[in-house]
């Protein structure tokens, strides 16, 4: 087999902030958290960091034939920090004329928030960019998965320097996006500086982290989107299984947007196109492969939950646009530097081949994409009692299901019975008539500002005026008691009637024609489980009327 040279900075944490965590050797040991940091944070990322695989185990993950070239692995050095990792993303674009770098905002600590841009055409305003599509890949939104970061950097390579440029970027843009949250790279945590979790804020859009890269993002509106995590392999969930229990198998775990907002010739074809080819690839490749699950035990029966539809989620949030989007997992979080160059590898083979998918299919995945946004557009002009948004589903329960695990003991894999509770098969448990707009008073800048952010156009009223609308009356608020994302989340069940409202000149206006519709609506409608009354943008009682208000004619209003 010939030996592939992969330039991979080894993005094990970025310890850059005080002079006290810099060295090599002070890295080794368990340090005290930064101020406000969770207590994990400056754990060393070496062997055993939370849980060290057997020697059996290890066996069944052998690294790929690979030479490393890597910062990170020089001597005394074990670390790409934020400004190596500026360096070689500068040094990819100095040398290489298909490649350009923008910095799309800040971190919450200053860190500045780079993106790639490959493409051989003259940029991204020529029609030539607009009428190739666009794969936006990015990396390193949770800090203590680094391997999704690291495949981001290894990708910039491939395109500038290997063959996979050669191969695609005739046909296809590519924008890469390698790390999200830089603070929490630093302090090797899940979340970002404050601490909130930047993958569960694609709608109320806190961070500073989360809107830099949907105001990327709505620059290029990609047609295919790829986010690369890992996930944790050792829990107690199968700890019945074997002498000393089993642990998760997978090299990766792939799932593509679930939200039933999302137009079905997208989701469908997220699986039958891109899934079966990544699924196929790793298999060739000798990487194991399955859709991305949660799970759960009781009793001694395991349960797995395919990945949920919630909005709130990166993966939704960006088929809601809508587009091909995917979640990438791999076998890594909690044990160290072990099989980190397979987790990085297994990551660049996903992404390749939905980069290949991608440009293999070119005409067809432009068109069926701007397809299902039009079709979004025309469904928005109108009402029609036909056409409902879905705000609450569940999954639904396949019976029959096994799922291949790690015996610890023996290092073999072997088949174990579960639950298993379906999102791509889910059902709608709540639907309401798609309005033609959504009005808000003048006063509600900062729902306009988020929704301008999520890539919706937002106008005005020119002259304040009376209006036949539906509007929502609070008939119970459950409120949770605990904080989640900072937030005490108020789940409401509403009333909605018609009635006259006095609208003032200035009142938001949100038209449904428009691609984001379906992501405007699960913002706004209250009783969806991400609303911005859910989460007490917009706080309301019971016997309240909510202020938003649904516009159920053709949208004819005078607006600035």
């Amino acid at each position: 087999m010939l030996k592939r040279k992969l330039v991979i900075p080894a993005i094990l944490a970025t310890l850059v902030a005080a002079p006290i965590y810099s060295s090599a050797a002070t890295a080794e040991h368990s340090l005290p958290p930064a101020a406000g940091q969770t207590n994990s944070s400056h754990m060393s990322y070496s062997p055993g960091t939370h849980y060290e695989q057997s020697l059996k185990v290890l066996e069944l993950y052998k690294e790929p034939e690979m030479e490393l070239v890597t910062p990170g692995l020089k001597k005394d050095k074990w670390m790409t920090t934020n400004p190596d990792m500026m360096r070689y993303l500068q040094d990819i674009v100095d040398n290489n004329p298909s490649a350009s770098m923008e910095i799309a905002g800040h971190s919450l600590e200053g860190v500045e928030l780079p993106m790639l841009i490959f493409t051989t055409t003259s940029g991204k305003d020529s029609a030539e960019f607009k009428s190739k599509p666009t794969v936006w890949l990015q990396g390193h939104v949770h800090g203590n998965e680094p391997a999704g970061g690291e495949s981001m950097l290894v990708m910039a390579n491939e395109l500038a320097n290997g063959n996979l440029g050669k191969e695609v970027l005739d046909k296809i843009n590519v924008v890469i996006y390698p790390r999200i949250n830089p603070d929490g790279a630093q302090y090797f945590q899940r979340q970002t500086a404050l601490p909130l979790d930047a993958n569960r804020d694609h709608v109320k859009l806190e961070l500073p982290e989360t809107q830099a890269v949907h105001k990327g993002m709505n620059q290029f509106q990609p047609e295919v989107v790829v986010d690369a995590h890992e996930y944790g392999l050792s829990d107690s969930t199968f700890k019945q299984f074997g002498e000393q229990g089993s642990i998760k198998y997978h090299d990766i775990l792939l799932l593509s947007g679930k939200n039933l907002n999302i137009p079905e010739q997208i989701r469908k074809q997220s699986d039958d196109l891109f899934g079966k080819n990544v699924f196929q690839a790793l298999e060739r490749t000798g990487y194991s492969s399955r859709e991305y699950f949660t799970n759960s035990s009781k009793d001694g029966h395991v349960t797995l939950d395919e990945g949920g539809a919630e909005a709130r989620i990166g993966r939704n949030a960006n088929g809601l646009q809508p587009s091909f989007s995917f979640l990438v997992e791999s076998r890594g979080i909690g044990i160290g530097k072990e099989n980190f160059v397979r987790r990085v590898a297994s990551q660049v083979e996903t992404h390749s081949s939905i980069l290949r998918t991608t440009a293999e299919n070119a005409e067809s995945v432009k068109k069926m994409v701007q397809d299902a946004r039009d079709e979004i557009v025309e469904k928005g002009k109108t009402v029609s009692e036909k056409d409902t948004l879905i705000l609450r589903s569940d999954r639904t329960e396949v019976k029959n299901q096994t799922l291949e695990v790690v015996d610890v003991a023996t290092g073999t894999v072997k088949e174990i019975p579960v639950g298993y509770n379906s999102a791509t098969n889910g059902i709608a448990t709540l639907e309401r008539v798609r309005p033609t707009a959504y009005i808000l008073p003048p006063a509600y800048h900062h729902i306009a500002d988020k929704l301008k952010i999520q890539g919706a156009t937002v106008k005005k009223t020119k002259n304040a005026q009376e209006l036949e609308v539906e509007s929502y009356i609070v008939t119970d608020k459950k409120v949770d008691t605990s904080y989640y994302e900072g937030h005490m989340r108020a789940n409401i069940e509403a009333q909605l009637s018609k009635k006259r409202v006095f609208f003032p000149a200035g009142s938001y206006v949100i038209s449904m024609a428009q691609p984001t519709a379906n992501l405007v609506a699960l913002s706004l409608e209250p009783e969806s489980v991400d609303s911005y009354v859910t989460f007490n943008f917009i706080p309301v009682n019971v016997k309240d009327e909510v202020p938003v208000y649904r516009y159920m004619k053709e949208l004819d209003l005078v607006l600035e």
